[in-house]
């Protein structure tokens, strides 16, 4: 039967007997229902609870919590098993009552801290199979790091990409810190790297499994300076604790909660409207509610950007990994990221790049 991995955000305090009493009674009537409760994560300080559940269907998970308790889940999702263990981690201890414990024996809160890893040659000239064989080297370099830090690659869909998750947060930001050392003493000198660190929950009410983090955490890295790590909110204490033991070579931006969510609301719209030809500061601004000069200002200083170059730096960036990824021909990416003439969009390419789409595409895979 599928797995389903469900939310609960409670009100007031939440007491772990608070916990055992709802997962007990859960117990008591799953046959019922033809569902199996597997295991909790209890988060007491959100008050949010998580529930592995495998069965039938979502439907027969619902239905059981309302007999049991009543307390029915903000979001219920189907998950895959080897995604759930990529993600939460394999071999977790439970208690007595299924609810999930950290190492140290201490409940587990479900949240999981993401690092997104990129490397670039921003408008610097160089062989398209040198950069090949630098960013493999790249990615190797790493891959290890993260496997030493006990941290579990989850998506590396290209060579100068690399998104991670780990169970502490202290462990990736060491992590990260040996990252940036490292690839400043053996990766090419003009490459740059930009890093995004992120903690967040497995479910929102409307995102599925890690949607959530996974958006925002690229998007944290496409807004971070050369040689930067910028920092979600909600990992700011821990940095502020452990600043001076960590290891971080280069500059940190730690943003504040109105900040993250400017990066949401700027984001989503501009993602929604790659593929639109016509996307502009006008545009973004009517989309968005502000005027240019408020827009420009927030942009640049959270970017360093300005609206226009933010724009075509994300355009290209897609460009760069629809080409990577080879699933559609230079055209067809030329006109998802908003081009009407492929002319254009190679030329524009090669002025971001130092190179051609074409030869990029030859060569890289």
């Amino acid at each position: 039967m599928p797995l389903y991995l469900d939310y609960h955000q409670l009100e007031g305090n939440l007491t772990i007997e608070d916990v055992r009493e709802a997962h007990t009674a859960d117990l008591a009537n799953q046959g019922q229902y033809g569902v199996r409760y597997i295991q909790l994560w209890v988060n007491k300080e959100s008050a949010m609870v998580f529930c592995l559940i495998e069965g039938p269907d979502a439907e027969s998970c619902i239905a059981c919590h309302l007999a049991s308790h009543g307390n029915t889940p903000c979001n219920i999702q189907e998950v895959e098993e080897g995604l759930l263990k990529l993600y939460m981690g394999e071999n977790l201890l439970t208690d007595e009552y299924d609810m999930t414990l950290t190492k140290e024996g201490r409940l587990d809160s479900a949240n999981r801290t993401i690092i997104a890893i990129d490397l670039l040659f921003p408008f610097k000239a160089i062989k398209i199979n040198d950069y090949v064989s630098i960013a493999k080297r790249f990615k190797k370099i790493v891959a290890n790091l993260i496997t030493q830090f006990d941290g579990r690659i989850i998506v590396s869909p290209f060579h100068d990409q690399i998104v991670a998750v780990f169970n502490s947060s202290l462990n990736t930001m060491r992590c990260a810190g040996n990252i940036q050392e490292e690839l400043t003493k053996r990766i090419h000198k003009n490459a740059i790297f930009k890093m995004a660190i992120n903690k967040h929950q497995p479910l929102t009410e409307e995102e599925g499994f890690f949607e959530a983090a996974l958006l925002l955490t690229n998007w944290m890295c496409t807004i971070a300076g050369n040689n930067q790590i910028v920092l979600s909110n909600n990992v700011k204490g821990l940095y502020e604790i452990e600043a001076d033991k960590l290891l971080f070579p280069f500059s940190i931006k730690v943003l504040s909660k109105p900040e993250e969510s400017f990066i949401k609301k700027i984001f989503r719209h501009l993602e929604n409207g790659l593929d639109q030809g016509a996307l502009n500061v006008n545009t973004l601004c009517s989309q968005i509610g502000l005027s240019r000069t408020q827009m420009y200002r927030k942009i640049t200083g959270l970017t360093g950007r300005s609206v226009n170059k933010l724009i075509n730096e994300i355009r290209m960036r897609k460009a760069w990994l629809l080409l990577g990824n080879k699933e559609r021909n230079i055209s067809e990416i030329a006109f998802e990221v908003g081009f009407s003439s492929p002319s254009y969009f190679s030329k524009q390419f090669r002025r971001s790049f130092g190179y051609p789409p074409s030869e990029f595409y030859k060569y890289y895979g």
